[in-house]
């Protein structure tokens, strides 16, 4: 991963004034459905309800195999849940450490709970961006726009359809990777996320290694 060229006493300044944090918990269980961002999220609003009235706080997507006998992916001990929280909640999220939740794929027990701050890093990558559009050209316009609101200029490469199941109906997207981007813009994307839906997942944006091929991301 390439870090920024300043001494890293500037960069852990940056985390140490962020705004949010990353809260990582262990998970028990055997698996979750391929397409949890909807009902994992709904699950966390449960014991949360807070997370509805904090709009940029997000629940990352969760990263395990497939399972390959069906739509769901498996659960082991590597596997984490991350939100993606103002620092003034973090505290109030250690309610989930022993709640017990099901997505959808069978009961999942939350635990222990870790903080990781966030880093600015050159490369930001995030796996499904919602800008109310399915059309590619539309959604990087309005990308575009939004960056610029957020006084961000950057580089922009589109990657792989997404496609996201609600009660209410389909959401797509994209995923998309932003580069060369300052280290001050690099904590402001980080903390704003782009676009919509961040508690299912999307516009939520972490470090990545350099500029490759995105389309299979």
């Amino acid at each position: 991963m390439r870090l920024f060229s300043p001494e890293w006493d500037a960069i852990k300044d940056f985390a140490h004034t962020a705004l949010y944090r990353d809260v990582q918990f262990d998970l028990s269980g055997h698996a979750l459905p391929q397409d949890h961002g909807y009902a994992l999220y709904e699950e966390l609003a449960r014991h949360l309800p807070w997370l509805r009235e904090t709009p940029q706080a997000g629940v990352h997507p969760v990263h395990a195999a497939p399972s390959g006998r069906d739509a769901n992916l498996v659960l082991n001990r590597r596997v984490k849940l991350v939100l993606r929280l103002p620092i003034e909640r973090i505290e109030a999220a250690r309610a989930l450490v022993g709640m017990r939740i099901d997505p959808g794929a069978g009961e999942i027990v939350i635990g222990d709970l870790h903080e990781k701050p966030l880093i600015p890093f050159t490369t930001l990558y995030s796996h499904f961006v919602d800008m109310g559009t399915a059309d590619e050209a539309g959604f990087m316009a309005k990308a575009r726009q939004e960056l610029e609101s957020l006084d961000v200029r950057c580089g922009m490469i589109p990657g792989k359809h997404r496609l996201m199941h609600t009660p209410q109906g389909g959401i797509g997207g994209y995923s998309l990777m932003l580069h060369e981007i300052s280290m001050e813009q690099s904590m402001t994307v980080q903390e704003r996320g782009l676009g919509l839906h961040r508690g299912y997942g999307c516009g939520l944006f972490v470090p990545h290694k350099s500029i490759k091929e995105v389309s299979g991301g």
